[in-house]
């Protein structure tokens, strides 16, 4: 006798899920395929591809441009599934709350070792900004704004900041 089965995970947005793996893909070196590939045999498209794979020295632009927007898109994107999800299910705001800012700081954190290894630098000669301290703050920021503003709020904060940046 067969019984339906009830599926207790949370339903994914497949085309997000591709999306995200697309861009992870990117963002892990596959460019490097490109690069290898019109090295390797000098085709025209691979060359154009490799050209298109890598940043331009100053002014410019290229496709490889899109990778970390669509990243901070995407985590955007997925904030309404992930933190809606709990909220939905009664969790509480500011557990939530700590999550996020530890989830932020931590990778800020991580940004600053990346950049500056282990080793005890004096503080001027060490290296703050960087992409995982902006995905930090930007996805904190943002999930704030999700958690404690409603959505005429949220689109105030938007053309707010759209408008001052």
């Amino acid at each position: 006798m067969n019984s339906p089965s009830t599926d207790s995970r949370p339903k994914r947005l497949l085309s997000l899920d591709a999306l995200r793996g697309f861009d992870m893909f990117w963002i892990a070196g596959g460019e490097n395929i490109f690069h290898s590939l019109a090295e390797a045999t000098g085709w025209t498209g691979a060359i154009l591809m490799a050209e298109q794979l890598s940043h331009p020295e100053w002014n410019g632009f290229r496709a490889y441009d899109l990778i970390f927007p669509l990243f901070l898109f995407l985590a955007g994107v997925s904030t309404p599934f992930s933190l809606g999800r709990r909220i939905e299910q009664g969790a509480d705001r500011s557990q939530l709350l700590r999550k996020i800012i530890q989830r932020g700081l931590t990778l800020v954190l991580l940004g600053i070792i990346y950049n500056n290894g282990l080793e005890i630098k004096p503080l001027s000669e060490m290296r703050f900004p960087s992409v995982l301290a902006r995905i930090g703050l930007a996805g904190m920021f943002a999930q704030i704004i999700y958690l404690y503003f409603s959505t005429k709020a949220q689109y105030i904060w938007f053309v707010s900041l759209l408008l001052g940046y």
